[in-house]
């Protein structure tokens, strides 16, 4: 779950951008949350019906948030994102993806656990990643992609 500034606007970007699918709303008059699922399970939760779900939550007037949340401060911390698993056939037509739809992305790589992964921001400037395994030889030899 993550705070937002403009429920709307951020629901159509992970829908647009992440391909996550509606899943509900809360509550369904003036909703302050909007739940989209990120994928099924094959787990306890997820046999019983529950998938994978990533939500936003509306700062400003959900009844639990909208007089404590402080706002994001990117200055303490560079761990503060969310990552988000991909396949790693799919990398290069991600990013690409990605700069198509005008976001601005930069690449690292991860030799020591064989992995790349693809940064961004959101519309509010939540940083996002795109990892994945990285396989080959190559990986042990390159910082940047």
């Amino acid at each position: 779950m993550i705070n937002v500034r403009d429920i709307a606007c951020m629901q159509k970007f992970y829908e647009e951008v992440l391909r996550f699918a509606y899943h509900s709303r809360y509550p369904d008059k003036d909703s302050t949350i909007v739940f989209l699922t990120i994928a099924d399970l094959d787990s306890p939760l997820g046999r019983g019906g529950h998938p994978q779900l990533f939500a936003l939550i509306d700062s400003e007037r959900h009844i639990y948030t909208k007089d404590t949340y402080i706002g994001i401060d990117n200055q303490r911390s560079s761990l503060s994102h969310f990552a988000f698993e991909i396949d790693e056939a799919n990398f290069e037509s991600e990013q690409q993806r990605l700069k198509d739809l005008g976001l601005e992305t930069h690449t690292e790589s991860f030799p020591d656990v064989q992995a790349k992964a693809i940064f961004f921001d959101d519309l509010e400037g939540n940083h996002l990643e795109l990892i994945c395994h990285h396989s080959g030889d190559s990986a042990k030899n390159y910082s940047k992609i």
